[in-house]
């Protein structure tokens, strides 16, 4: 079943370029040109995302069309030069995000991907490992210390960022997010503090960073550990002391947003080999939450594959699907899970999903039953230490005792298993 999207833009060729391309990318489109029609169509139909210009003929602009969409609903709002404080506005009043033209239609793919792939998606679990994680960050959210999110690449850091957001207070500010993995390191500076008329080449007009769209909200800063080194400074500068100068300013910019970081690699090790500022590294990981692996997850697997199964076309798994789903490695966890359950219902003509419909990206599910047999021992392993750790309030004393090992080996399986310790 495809997402749909409402796409106001009152430029024709634009509209059918961009209904063109959301339509490859998946989306069911209903395209058109004011706000009165966008209005209509938002009493009429339910949409996953709207994607509205904010300057449109007519009564009604895309602030109107904003204001009418449920909370729900993601809205990214396409701006064009001199309509930038508007787009500011816009967030303050719960778009999801802004793009300026002319931009890249990979962008603008990319961040529909991100705010409406994970509305629901990974909000799905039972695992005790899971719901540990996922209650560590709604503590933490209220607290308004720094949090650094850590996991592989695939399961959900940007839901849980949001997440966080939603319990943080400051539902009602913007949510901003910022992929540093995605931006050229010549125009993060301008993106995260914003840029003065002139202040470089092609800077025809003031432009606010992401710092100052995030007031009286959240910014999060996905794959924090690619930020370069010369940048990191200026921004421990931000969260130190809530102030910033934007390229080729001199007023000082007051900063309130919470900061909400995440990485899929080892910051410590890369502060020990001095490509990531230590100092920095402490600022942001105040409060440290780690999202397991799916492969981790248990019967969370079998959720999850249920979920998107019945998203996409329903019907069930045999038995043989279901063993191999729950014994393969998930290397690219959640994420790998949609897109082969995704990819198994096209290939099906059949209400039933047979293992050999799961193109499983490695040869076969992980190892033999001896590796399985030690994989789950590892999961349970782990999972009874973070619960005695919890129970025990993180005294790591007292857990060895429940545990029934010393306490020299308990501290050792915390830091082979990366367990979090509050």
């Amino acid at each position: 079943m495809k997402k749909k999207i409402l796409l106001v833009e009152d430029k024709r060729g634009m509209r059918v370029m961009l209904q063109t391309a959301l339509s490859e990318d998946g989306w069911n489109v209903t395209a058109v040109s004011d706000g009165a029609s966008a209005l209509e169509q938002i009493q009429q139909n339910s949409f996953s995302a709207v994607l509205t210009d904010v300057c449109l003929p007519g009564r009604f602009n895309g602030i109107d069309v904003l204001e009418s969409v449920p909370s729900t609903t993601a809205v990214i709002v396409m701006t064009a030069f001199g309509t930038i404080d508007i787009a500011v506005d816009a967030m303050k009043k719960g778009a999801a995000d802004f793009i300026s033209k002319p931009f890249k239609l990979d962008d603008l793919l990319e961040k529909l991907s991100s705010m409406t792939f994970n509305n629901s998606d990974f909000m799905l679990g039972e695992s005790s490992v899971y719901l540990d994680a996922l209650s560590r960050a709604k503590r933490a959210a209220p607290s308004g210390m720094n949090i650094l999110i850590l996991g592989e690449s695939g399961t959900g850091k940007e839901l849980l960022a949001r997440t966080i957001h939603q319990c943080s207070g400051r539902e009602q500010g913007p949510f901003v997010p910022v992929n540093c993995a995605a931006i050229p390191d010549n125009l993060m500076e301008s993106e995260l503090f914003g840029a003065e008329k002139g202040a470089y080449t092609g800077s025809t007009e003031a432009r606010p960073g992401r710092f100052t769209v995030a007031r009286g909200g959240t910014i999060f800063l996905d794959e924090i550990a690619d930020l370069d080194i010369s940048l990191q400074g200026k921004l421990l500068r931000v969260i130190e002391s809530g102030t910033y100068h934007s390229v080729g300013g001199t007023e000082e910019i007051q900063s309130d947003a919470l900061v909400v970081s995440a990485s899929n690699r080892d910051l410590r090790s890369m502060v020990k080999k001095k490509l990531f500022r230590e100092d920095l590294f402490y600022r942001i990981s105040e409060f440290p939450v780690e999202l397991p692996p799916l492969r981790e997850r248990g019967s969370d697997i079998q959720l999850l594959a249920q979920y998107y199964l019945e998203l996409y076309g329903g019907g069930s798994f045999s038995a043989s699907a279901l063993q191999a789903l729950n014994s393969y490695n998930w290397a690219g966890n959640i994420r790998e899970l949609k897109t082969l359950i995704r990819r198994a219902c096209v290939n099906s003509s059949d209400e039933v999903i047979t293992c050999d419909m799961i193109e499983f990206s490695q040869h076969k599910p992980q190892g033999s039953m001896v590796e399985q047999a030690a994989n789950a021992a590892r999961i349970k392993e782990k999972a009874l230490i973070i619960s005695a750790l919890s129970e025990t309030g993180g005294n790591r004393k007292k857990a060895a005792e429940i545990l029934g090992v010393s306490y020299r080996t308990l501290l050792t399986k915390i830091k082979e298993m990366k367990i979090v310790v509050e």
